[in-house]
This record gives structure tokens, sequence and C-alpha cells, in this order.
């Protein structure tokens, strides 16, 4: 009969395997999601296990169960970051349904005698990625079961409904066919508290898996060997501060998401910084055909802006994003330092280096005023002038000093100023929509 493991949705299996996890469910979770512990037999999800009768019940006896856990809404922030959003959901579903309509209308060529595959047909026809996400809410929400259950045979059920809970060829009728963005569907239609378990004590026991055995590395590990999609990320930066400042920052904002992204170590691979070799670099990736996703961030000044414009001139493959830091109301009316003394303009694309993204908090100085940005020439390309905040070690000091009470205390995140970084991680996690 074999041994199986289960992903499982607010407590409803979605998709099982027998002996092995699907590698590509595995890339939703972290080995940091992983637990082991001692359970009660009766506390198995009794969607797979059946329901105990009363003895069966009273029975104390213990296991020791394994699995990957984590809520619903990080789930959805990781598929996001890969690529598997709701409009590619609703995009391949509508790919897939009309595949199986040409399969249907093929048959229907070769044989005289269709009454055997009509009725599919028919729900086929008139099935949309709305009815269908409908459709998998009800199923969830009432637990209903699939074949070889007979839940699909229940006469209040609408005909789409019966038609997932019947197909054999697609996960619960969803006709985009990667699992993934099955997966994805699923989250969006829980409370985004609601876990997501993948469930291997079974495989555990039988053989398949050791207990400490890093089930989830060694998925994504087999997986990136030959598909990029599921590979980290890469971010560039102009230079190795930027680096250590998103990378830092990711791991206190958004820490579920850390293992999507890998940074480019300016001191460790001795690159020199600055926006021209950034130029460089994303031509050299593109001409080499990397397979990789990569993100080059630039600043949002006029020397990246100008720096960037040599970039429009070539082809760039769709796997790498070109980004500027984004604009900021906060940039709009910010102290300004030129030969007529003090003024505040907008300094969004000409002085947008990633000091002014550290918060305010850490750009004022120790009269609570803001550190002004100094203008240091005029570039004739772009026809603009470059500007430069003044006193950026004193900005990345205190920047460090808040970073270290928000590793020290993630609470303290709350009552930080974050909302420039947050706009960075916003456009990163975007980049490739």
């Amino acid at each position: 009969m074999g041994s199986y493991t289960e992903i499982s949705v607010a407590g409803y299996p979605l998709i099982d395997s027998k002996s092995f996890v699907i590698p590509e469910l595995m890339t939703v979770f972290r080995e940091t999601d992983k637990r082991v512990f001692e359970r009660k037999v009766f506390e198995r999800n009794p969607l797979v296990w059946g329901t105990l009768d009363k003895a069966e019940e009273a029975n104390q006896e213990t296991e020791r169960a394994v699995e990957y856990s984590t809520e619903a809404k990080r789930i959805i922030d990781r598929l996001n970051v890969m690529g598997f959003t709701l409009a590619r959901a609703r995009s391949e579903f509508e790919a897939g349904r009309l595949s199986e309509i040409a399969k249907f209308e093929s048959w229907a060529e070769d044989r005289q005698e269709t009454s055997w595959f009509a009725d599919e047909w028919d729900v086929v026809r008139e099935f949309t990625f709305d009815l269908c996400a409908d459709g998998l809410k009800q199923i969830i929400e009432q637990s209903l079961r699939p074949r070889p259950f007979d839940d699909n045979e229940k006469p209040e059920l609408s005909r789409f409904v019966k038609y997932m809970l019947s197909q054999e060829d697609y996960f619960l009728g969803f006709l985009g066919g990667e699992p993934r963005l099955l997966l994805r569907v699923a989250c969006e239609l829980v409370p985004p508290d609601a876990r997501v378990i993948q469930d291997i004590t079974e495989v555990t026991h039988a053989g398949y898996y050791e207990e400490n055995e890093s089930v989830c590395e060694n998925a994504i590990q087999e997986l990136v060997e030959s598909y990029p999609e599921n590979s980290p990320i890469i971010i560039l930066a102009e230079g190795s501060s930027d680096i250590t400042i998103l990378k830092e920052s990711l791991a206190v904002l958004f820490p579920h998401l850390e293992g999507y992204y890998s940074f480019l170590e300016f001191d460790s691979a001795r690159v020199p910084g600055g926006a021209g070799y950034l130029v460089s670099m994303v031509k050299a990736f593109a001409g080499a055909g990397i397979a990789n996703r990569i993100i080059a961030i630039f600043d949002n000044d006029t020397a990246a802006h100008d720096a960037t414009r040599s970039l429009k001139q070539i082809r760039i493959p769709r796997n790498i994003a070109i980004l500027h830091y984004p604009s900021l109301e906060l940039l709009r009316a910010y102290p300004t330092l030129g030969p007529g003394g003090l003024a505040s303009l907008d300094v969004n694309e000409l002085a947008g280096s990633v000091e002014l993204y550290l918060g305010s908090d850490a750009l004022m100085d120790e009269h609570g005023k803001m550190y002004p940005v100094q203008w240091r020439g005029y570039n004739e390309a772009v026809r603009q002038y470059q500007g430069e905040v003044v006193h950026k070690a004193e900005i990345r000091s205190a920047f460090e000093a808040k970073l270290y009470r928000c590793k020290k205390n993630p609470k303290n995140a709350e009552t930080s100023d974050w909302e420039g970084l947050r706009a960075v991680f916003e456009l990163i996690f975007h980049a490739f929509d």
C-alpha cells in the first residue's frame, strides 16, 4: 500500500504524494519551519486518517510527529516572490482549460460516440478560474474529500464542485497544472494565520527520510540544479553599504523571505562599487545568458539615471530587472544646501542614495533637524544637478543602532521609521510581476 505525505491548508489535505514529498511544494518552506514533536495518535488529521471512535480517542498512545509548518500569509509572500501570483494562476488555469477543450474536440472528431465524456466537456467549457476558486473554498470549508471518497455524489453540490472532486488528472480540477499555483489559490481562501503543513511523519517512520534530515533544503537543491525559478533571486546594488543595509533590513522586516534572495557581497568578491560598474555587471550578465533571476537596484539620483541610460540601448533579458530606489514623500520637501543656503526641495531622482531611505529617525541630527542634501554639480547629459546627503557616517551609525534595537526586540520595528526601506522592498518583491 505504501506510505504517504500530504500538504494541508487550514487542516484540509490539499495534495498528497507517495513515499516522498513533491520537491516543488517544499520550496514554500524553510528548514526553520520544521517541527519534530510528540503528539497523541488520535490528534492526526481526521481527513487523512478518518474519524476515530470513542475507544480509539481514549487511547493515549503517542508518536513522534515530523512536519514543516508555517502561516498561509507567509506562504503567499513566498509564492509571490517566486512568481506564483494569483494573476499567473488565473492565466495558466485558462490556458489549461483551453487545452482540455481542444482535447475533447479532438476526441469528438475521432469518435462518433461522445456520450462518455460529453458531461465533462460541457463542464470544462463553462468552468472559469473564479468558479474553480469558489469551488475550492467550499471544498476546504466543508472538508469535502475527492475520489475515492463519495463526497462528490452529494446532491446539493454544483456540477463544478462535483467535477473538481472527481478529477484524477488534475489536483482538485485545477487546470493550471503546477501544484504551487493551486496552493497559492488555496492560501488566498483561508485566514492569513491558518497553518500550511507538510506532514512527513508517516514517510519518516517508513524510512524514506531520517528525522533530522534537511528534507526541505535537499528538495530545493534538487530543483535548483536544473530550474532557476526555484533558486534565490540575486540582488546587485551600487556598493557594499547598500548590500549590507538591504540584507540586514530584510532580516528584520521580512525574515520569512530571507532565503529567497542572495546578495552580491562586494568585499568578499573584491568588486568595485558605483553606478557605472553596476551597469557593466548588468551588461555582462545579460551577455552571458545567466539564467538566474537578477535584480540590479540603482540609487535614485542624477548619477544613476545618467549611468542607466546606456541600458536602454540594449536588450535586457526578462530574468534581469533594472530598478531605482523609489520616490518617497519624505524627499519631496527635503532640506538642501546650495550657494543660496538652506532650501526645501524635491530631491527624488536627484540625490536618492540609500542613506535617504533609512528613516527619519536615522536622518535627524542631535537637534532634531534633518541632515541636508548638498548639491555637488550639474550633469549636462540629463540636465539636472547631483545631490548627496551630508554626514553619511552619522546616518549609518544611527541606522545601525536602530537595526540592533530591532534585532534584539522585533517589536521595536513597529515604533521605528522603516517607511523608506519598506518601499524599497515592495519594489523588489514585485520586480518580476
